[in-house]
Parts: C-alpha cells; sequence; structure tokens
C-alpha cells in the first residue's frame, strides 16, 4: 500500500524482554507489560486443547477437564497451561514434565503426530484444525468453548514515532488489516 516506506523485519525469541534498538515500529507476543514504549493490541486469541485423532480415539473419551489427568500434556512458555486450568476449576500447578516447545508450530505437528494434547492458539491452529490433523478433545460444552489466552501481539513504539508520517501510515495500515 505505500511502496515509498522501506521495512526491514526483524525475528527475535518470543517472550524475551529484548530491546530492538534500530527498530521504528516493534511487534510483540506477550501481556502487553512493555516499559517506555508506547503500546496497542494488535490481535487477541482464544486456546483449546487440541490433539490428533489417533490420540482421541485411543486415549479417551474426555468429557470433562479432570479427564487430562495423566495425560501426555505439551507444553509451551508461549501458552502455559495454568490459564486453561484456572479456566476449568482446575488447581493444578503448570506441568512440570513431558515435551515442550517454544515455538506453537513445532507443537501443533508434535501433537498431529500423536505425541499428546498441546494447548493451542486458535488462530495459529487453524490449519491443522482444518486439514484434520488436529481436533479438539471432545464436543461437549467442556471442550467445545475456548479460553481467552493471556497474549496477544501488540505494536509497540517509542514516544514520538507516530510524529513521522511513514510510521503512522505503516501503524494504521497494520491495524486496519488485521482488525
Amino acid at each position: 500500500a505505500y511502496p515509498e516506506i522501506d521495512l526491514t523485519l526483524q525475528v527475535s525469541i518470543p517472550l524475551l524482554d529484548v530491546e530492538a534498538e534500530d527498530a521504528d515500529l516493534i511487534v510483540r507476543f506477550g501481556t502487553g507489560r512493555y516499559a517506555d514504549l508506547e503500546h496497542v493490541c494488535l490481535s487477541t486469541d482464544e486456546v483449546t486443547p487440541l490433539a490428533s485423532p489417533a490420540f482421541v480415539r485411543e486415549h479417551g473419551p474426555f468429557e470433562a477437564p479432570e479427564d487430562l489427568e495423566g495425560e501426555s500434556l505439551l507444553r509451551s512458555p508461549l501458552e502455559p497451561w495454568r490459564t486453561w486450568f484456572a479456566a476449568n476449576h482446575l488447581d493444578w500447578p503448570e506441568p512440570q514434565d513431558g515435551s515442550q516447545f517454544n515455538d506453537i508450530g513445532l507443537m501443533c505437528d508434535a501433537a498431529a503426530a500423536g505425541m499428546g494434547i498441546a494447548l493451542i492458539r486458535l488462530k495459529l491452529g487453524a490449519p491443522w484444525l482444518e486439514n484434520g490433523s488436529l481436533v479438539r478433545l471432545g464436543n461437549n460444552a467442556v471442550f467445545g468453548h475456548n479460553t481467552p489466552s493471556p497474549h496477544a501481539h501488540y505494536l509497540c513504539w517509542r514516544t514520538g514515532t507516530m510524529d513521522r508520517w511513514e510510521c503512522a501510515a505503516f501503524a494504521d495500515w497494520l491495524r486496519k488489516s488485521l482488525g
């Protein structure tokens, strides 16, 4: 939309408090607490437990949240299980055992391969759900609803950055594109 604007995309490790010193605008995934940066939320999501159809057949039926006890729960610092546990009134600690991933796509692939149950953001898990390699654990009221993720994508900038027309134009375009 703005061919006169040069864009440099720099990717960093998620959820770490890194400073992209040369960046005018930063898209961050996290909780929205960024010291010394102005920010606006770009995108929120919801999470739900997903597994391969074979895993659900072999380990199910899953009819209540308690049915996850003793199952292989795939872990990620990007989507902690405690969010889903709390939303489903389970006083369980964050799992300490099992495979852990710092990339949700890899965790989706692992769940699709039958390694366990993954807590997945629906926007990221959509391709696996659409092709049937991941499914919800059950069709009942428990596994049929989603839990808001505590994390979101934020556009961040230093004070004064939006005074530059190209930064303001890009930020406006990005918000409208994701809206």
